[in-house]
């Protein structure tokens, strides 16, 4: 019997490695996943909620983007999802679909807030 296995695929350069487990999504929401993580979202599972399930996003240091992205439990689809850009900013960012929630991920400046920042805004923050 001759099986064919499909090759992995190739990492995206400057991505950190998948850490979340992406059977069942579809392939739209894995490049969302592999979005955020270029975006130094570090995305992972939450838990589960009804019929969905989140991934939670959290940027390094307090002045780094944070939120979720809300998945179909059973399509594996991606529904919607939140940014807040930063414990100062004003507001989260929201956005409904796979579309939408790309478009709301390309917006997302990568944080230059190290862990241990004690800075008291965001624009005080020091790479």
């Amino acid at each position: 019997m001759n099986t064919t296995v499909a090759p992995a695929p190739e990492p995206i350069p400057g991505a950190a490695e998948t850490t979340i487990d992406v059977t069942g999504l579809t392939a739209f929401t894995v490049g969302i996943i592999r979005l955020a993580e270029t975006k130094g979202l570090r995305p992972t599972w939450g838990q589960p909620h009804g019929n969905s399930r989140r991934i939670v996003l959290n940027a390094d240091g307090p002045h780094g983007a944070f939120g979720s992205i809300t998945i179909g439990r059973t399509s594996g689809k991606v529904l919607r999802a939140e940014v807040v850009h930063g414990n100062d900013a004003r507001g989260a960012c929201r956005a409904r679909g796979t579309n939408a929630v790309r478009v709301l991920l390309n917006g997302v400046s990568r944080s230059a807030c190290q862990p241990a920042c004690t800075a008291l805004s965001s624009d005080a923050c020091r790479p």
